[in-house]
Order: structure tokens, then sequence, then C-alpha cells
């Protein structure tokens, strides 16, 4: 993990997931926080959407969605009445569902009256969270770009 400290790294259940689907010797650039403990983390060579589940030891649940910067698509923003999602087009990411639990039958949901939580792609954040993080979506972007730049070049 890197030394900066961010909010959301004293949150065990996320904490758990990230050593659990990051390689040592990967760093987090930063993170963009949305509701309910979700995150976009941007890690060096790739980004992980990481939806933490309910805490529960020992291990606290949650899934995990990783692509390389350059199988992005692209980035979307969509605002509902009360809350937005930012939704990272990812055709081809790997899902990591180890630690995702059931609970009384259904798979485990944060924000169970905020629909766009439930897709591995796409984190809920409110509006006033959005805009604080908005210039760390156009990092995203630029990241995409350089790698997709990148990869043509190899071509």
């Amino acid at each position: 993990m890197t030394e900066l400290m961010w909010p959301w790294q004293f949150d065990r259940r996320v904490r758990y997931l990230l050593e659990d689907n990051m390689d040592e010797d990967e760093r987090i650039r930063f993170a963009i926080e949305g509701m309910d403990g979700q995150l976009i983390v941007a890690l060096d060579e790739r980004l992980l959407v990481v939806k933490p589940g309910f805490v529960r030891e020992p291990n606290f649940g949650g899934v995990v969605a990783s692509t390389y910067y350059s199988d992005v698509d692209g980035i979307e923003v969509r605002g509902s009445a009360t809350n937005w999602a930012i939704k990272i087009h990812m055709p081809s990411y790997q899902l990591n569902e180890d630690r995702a639990q059931t609970y009384q039958g259904n798979r485990v949901r944060q924000a169970k009256d905020f629909f766009w939580s439930t897709y591995p792609d796409t984190i809920p954040i409110t509006r006033w969270a959005l805009q604080k993080y908005r210039p760390y979506l156009y990092m995203i972007a630029e990241l995409v770009g350089e790698a997709k730049e990148t990869y043509s070049a190899s071509q």
C-alpha cells in the first residue's frame, strides 16, 4: 500500500480486499471513494473497482473487478434524483468473487435502494463527493490515453 493515508484505509473490509487483489509490487496512486465503502482504485497499470461486503470476520466478503488501463473504453457519470454513479466501461475485466457472500439467499449488496451499486464496474457516489473526485476522473482518463498510446505503438 502507499505511504499516504486515505480515510478508506481505516476500513478493514477494504484493506482486506486490496491485500487479496494487489500484487506486492503494485502501489496505489489514488482512489475515488463512493458510497457504502465502494472504491475505484488507480494502481500503476490497472484499475480496481472494490465493493466490500458486510463486516463479518474472518473474511469480510466483497467483490473486486480489475482491468488494465488499455482495456478501459471510457468513463461515464450518471445522475439520478439523489445520487450519482461512476461507471468504468471495461468490457474485459476480471472479477474476483471469491469473497462474495450470500445473505438470506441473495448476493451481498450495499445500498439496496440504489440499483447501480450492484454492477461490478460501477460505484454509487454522492453529488458532493463527485465534485471532490472529478480531477481524479480526468487523471484516470489520462492514464487510459497513455496506456492506449503505448499499446498501439507496440503493435
